[in-house]
């Protein structure tokens, strides 16, 4: 990568931090695009739960990501793609069922559909936004649920953002993840288990290069 495209990279990686953490509101294209989606899910009552890579930023590992993905009631699939443009929404692509992809200030915006699964093989369906702890507005879903929708994807980017995630969850919200997961599924726990391993290890090695 060009020196000058790595800078790009890291002024781009700080505004969708600042966004997440709402320290830039409507000076980024993030920004705008989450400001839009709360008067969205406000005036039309429709909860949108973010996942994905902005929550992995909520929760602790501030890695670059290039859309936003929100969770939606099975009952408002049909309704979203239908008052988006209302927002200044694009709608790109109207799924039947309900995998939309949208667009705002030139943000992608992947509609995840409660009740379907993320991946042919996963064990559990996807929660909706009651039960990611989002009943209105926007907001990020709840750390255990969030947890959830990664391991039932469980793709590459979906493992190392739990185990980054992990290393910056103190002990007390690990156990309430496992409670959680208990009640899922135990492929869930088991991945789990498997990627906080990982997560010591690393953590393991990082403080024993740090005192050297």
């Amino acid at each position: 990568m060009k020196l000058i495209d790595a800078a790009d990279a890291m002024v781009n990686l700080e505004r969708v931090v600042a966004a997440v953490k709402g320290k830039e509101g409507q000076d980024s294209k993030f920004g705008k695009a989450l400001a839009t989606l709360e008067s969205l899910a406000r005036k039309e009552g429709i909860p949108l739960a973010i996942v994905g890579g902005l929550a992995a930023i909520y929760y602790g590992y501030e890695r670059f990501t290039k859309d936003i993905d929100v969770v939606v009631r099975r009952e408002n699939l049909d309704i979203i793609t239908r008052v988006a443009p209302r927002y200044g929404i694009k709608v790109i692509w109207s799924d039947p069922d309900g995998w939309h992809k949208l667009q705002c200030e030139g943000v992608p915006i992947d509609v995840v559909p409660e009740g379907r699964k993320a991946r042919n093989d996963a064990p559990a369906t996807i929660p909706g936004p009651d039960e990611l702890g989002i009943a209105s507005g926007t907001g990020y879903a709840g750390i255990d649920g969030w947890m959830e929708t990664k391991l039932g994807s469980f793709r590459v980017q979906d493992q190392a953002d739990v185990i980054q995630v992990i290393k910056a969850t103190i002990p007390t919200t690990l156990k309430k993840i496992r409670k959680h997961l208990d009640g899922v599924h135990a492929v869930y726990r088991r991945r789990f288990e498997e990627l906080l391993a990982i997560a010591k290890e690393e953590k393991k090695q990082e403080r024993e290069r740090g005192s050297r």
